[in-house]
């Protein structure tokens, strides 16, 4: 990173003043971090997240932890754990065994100093370290594209070390938020967008960032939707940068709810909206969709009541055709020894009743195949 650290490394040299004050506490530079009990440092789980550090200044020995100073973390709720190179506070407190013994004092570690005023990283190289170059910030990657936010007057902002943050906000916006101040709104995100450098402020974007949740009250949204065919709506609803009000926003690569124990519920006072290249609906039982009227098709919600297409009630239609066919079938058996008054058979009703009866026959095994084993409706 190009910014000027504003920590000065003492270089063992003493001031010109011959009196000084008590500091309330003291810094150490991070050398290693325990994060896990497999490490041979970590004799037990207190130890865990403890950090083995020495005092801020240049070219002290730090080959083997043996020889370094330890420190329990601090807090134990809220912890950004630091990096080695970085710089903490360390505070002096009472310790496991401070009940019984009032005089025995640990120390710990608190808050990480913030020598460069950026998130992604605090440490700085010590240059007369062997090999000081891999052994900054414990072997990981500096990443010269993470950026910090810009602030707004008033804001709350937790940002990570590689583009996570979280913003408290509403006495200003952001150029994809549009509203009056103040109003509150939170934003999620996390991956930020691609920058030339990593120095200068940013906004998250909610398009462009990898994922991110906007809480917002009273303003509008630039997202540009994903997919905008709404043509199952009479009224086509506002979209996000259209609507301004109580909304909230999620946005990212994919989305994916699972509910591992119960039911999952969507509810909506006015509307529910699917659009994308395929929906699929999958049930294991049964599915089950009602509504005062159930169209399928655009054409279906929008013709006219002479020539919409109303769908069959199989049952129905089964008892019909059977009625329908059974007098077609005593037609049929008539037809068969129907002759004239006085003048015998009539040869031609004599031929085509038994044609029409095997017809009606077959009819009678094949109607019941129109309904389905599945969908049913009222």
């Amino acid at each position: 990173m190009a910014y000027t650290s504003h920590i000065q490394y003492n270089t063992g040299k003493q001031g010109s003043s011959t009196k000084s004050k008590k500091p309330t506490s003291t810094y150490g530079k991070v050398v290693k971090v325990l994060t896990s009990l497999d490490d041979p440092d970590c004799k037990d789980s207190s130890m865990l997240n403890g950090v083995y550090y020495r005092l801020p200044k240049i070219a002290t020995d730090e080959s083997t932890p043996d020889a370094l100073r330890f420190a329990y973390q601090g807090d134990p709720s809220s912890r950004t754990i630091p990096l080695p190179g970085e710089v903490v506070e360390i505070i002096t407190a009472p310790g496991a065994n401070s009940v019984a013994n009032p005089s025995a004092k640990v120390k710990y570690w608190g808050k990480i100093v913030n020598i460069w005023n950026h998130p992604h990283h605090g440490a700085a190289p010590d240059t007369k370290q062997p090999e000081w170059e891999s052994s900054l910030l414990g072997g990981q990657e500096e990443v010269s594209t993470i950026n910090p936010l810009q602030a707004n007057p008033g804001d709350t902002l937790i940002e990570g070390r590689l583009g996570q943050s979280v913003r408290f906000s509403g006495y200003g916006t952001s150029p994809q938020i549009e509203g009056v101040s103040p109003n509150p709104y939170i934003v999620i995100s996390n991956g930020q967008i691609k920058t030339t450098e990593g120095n200068s402020p940013i906004y998250e974007n909610v398009n462009d960032d990898f994922n991110s949740i906007y809480f917002l009250s009273d303003h509008k949204i630039l997202l540009t939707p994903a997919n905008t065919k709404r043509d199952s709506y009479n009224e086509i609803p506002k979209t996000s940068d259209q609507f301004k009000g109580n909304q909230v926003v999620i946005n990212g690569g994919r989305l994916y709810f699972n509910a591992k124990e119960e039911s999952a519920f969507i509810s909506a006072k006015q509307s529910i909206g699917l659009n994308a290249n395929n929906i699929n609906l999958d049930a294991t039982e049964y599915f089950c969709v009602d509504a005062k009227k159930i169209y399928i098709g655009v054409k279906a919600r929008t013709a006219t009541s002479s020539v919409q297409q109303p769908a069959v009630l199989g049952k129905q239609l089964e008892n019909w055709l059977s009625a329908l066919l059974d007098a077609l079938d005593a037609v049929a058996t008539s037809m068969t020894s129907a002759s004239a008054v006085g003048a015998g058979p009539v040869t031609q009703l004599n031929v085509s009743g038994p044609i029409l009866k095997s017809t009606v026959q077959s009819l009678k095994t094949q109607y019941k195949l129109f309904k389905s084993k599945k969908v049913f409706v009222e």
